[in-house]
């Protein structure tokens, strides 16, 4: 009962998408009628993703503490890096394999109308804007995102002078999420909506695509849990470091599967690891700070949407396509994780860079639900691999017996 409770609206989520398929493929004349229910949910996350974004990175930053980042602390966000760098690049490995050629699904819209520009002139058009007001948009999430993190900056370094709008940024951000709250009260119907619309547009050609992605997923998604991770505690601490890792993970990841929330793993994260042979002085960093910003299996997420809205869209995959699908979807585990609902922002900055249409967005988001349980288990159970690896280059291997 508590795993029903803890993934109840996935479950309605899911339920209602395959209700609207059934409606889309049996009743296409009701499916075209309901269709503008789902372009209000979508106008309505439109609506309250840009000051969701700003208001979460600008508060964020604005309410740290400027403090003497320690030896640790750097370590850290290195592996924190290269782990992530790991997971897009065997994940984008792996799905180009198994994965049909990049065209041959559903063409949503015309290849000629999205011809990608220079890779100079793509990076400029990515980062900023011609305008403030243009910045304002959904169509441009990562400038919005360098200019929250600037504003957030700039009000800590003003100290007892930007004190005011710290507080006001705080409370706007609470208040946006309230916000992402109430429109998701209406998903399930905008989900039934839209999805009942677009099946009986694209018939089973979508229910296919999605069969073969979730495939692969939870195929690759597997094998890392197993595979990676044992890799990262044998290098931590040879044989002794793998035993000790995977004899001391059962109770995060059955946390993990049964809350789907890296946070709600946490205790069972710092309750682990000393177990494992990390540190105190580790643990109690690198977990907490893990649990925000280090998410393998958002980032193998990433690379997978990524590559499923190029198929979408019918784009051919040359090299910088490639590369910004590995920094989309390291940017998706590494930074997006941090911000509350950070997987339909993530999902806003693949359409943005790559300048897909907002009819991808519902697409997309249904990838998020579906994977989100092992996508959970890798995200929150890494941080545990991540510590070994912390404590092996800090402490110079993991303490022979259980650390104090």
């Amino acid at each position: 009962m508590g795993i029903l409770r803890a993934y109840r609206f996935s479950l309605l989520l899911i339920a209602s998408i395959v209700a609207g398929a059934g409606v889309g493929c049996y009743a296409p004349a009701i499916a075209a009628t309901i269709k503008p229910l789902g372009d209000l949910f979508l106008n309505l996350i439109f609506m309250v993703i840009v000051p969701l974004v700003f208001l979460s990175i600008a508060s964020s930053i604005a309410a740290s503490r400027a403090a003497t980042v320690s030896r640790i602390s750097w370590v850290m966000l290195a592996v924190f890096l290269v782990t992530s760098v790991v997971a897009a690049l065997s994940s984008l490995i792996f799905f180009l394999v198994v994965q049909p050629v990049p065209g041959s699904g559903l063409a949503l819209q015309s290849a000629a109308t999205l011809q990608a520009p220079s890779t100079l002139e793509q990076l400029v058009k990515t980062i900023s804007v011609p305008s403030f007001a243009e910045m304002l948009s959904h169509r441009a999430m990562l400038p919005l995102m360098l200019v929250a993190v600037a504003v957030g900056i700039a009000t800590r370094q003003l100290g007892e002078r930007g004190e005011p709008l710290a507080r006001v940024l705080h409370s706007g951000a609470e208040v946006a999420i309230k916000l992402v709250d109430y429109v998701m009260l209406v998903a399930p119907v905008g989900l039934f909506a839209y999805f009942a619309a677009t099946v009986a547009e694209t018939g089973a050609q979508l229910a296919g695509s999605y069969m073969r992605l979730f495939t692969a997923y939870y195929l690759f998604a597997g094998a890392y849990f197993v595979i990676a991770f044992s890799a990262y505690a044998w290098l931590a601490g040879g044989r002794s470091g793998m035993r000790r890792f995977w004899s001391h993970m059962l109770t995060p990841s059955l946390t993990a599967l049964g809350t789907c929330s890296s946070m709600a793993t946490m205790p069972a994260n710092l309750e682990a690891a000393p177990q494992m042979g990390v540190s105190r002085a580790v643990s109690n960093l690198v977990i907490p700070v893990g649990a925000v910003i280090h998410k393998d299996g958002s980032v193998i997420g990433g690379v997978a949407k990524c590559l499923f809205a190029i198929s979408l869209f019918q784009i051919e995959l040359t090299p910088s396509i490639l590369v910004q699908t590995v920094l989309v979807a390291i940017l998706a585990g590494v930074v997006i994780g941090a911000i509350p609902t950070g997987g339909m922002i993530g999902e806003m900055v693949i359409l943005s860079v790559f300048g897909f249409g907002q009819e991808a967005l519902p697409l997309l988001a249904v990838i998020s639900v579906i994977i989100d349980p092992l996508a959970t288990l890798l995200n929150a159970t890494g941080d545990n691999a991540a510590a070994l690896l912390v404590n092996r280059v800090v402490e110079g291997g993991i303490a022979t017996e259980s650390a104090p």
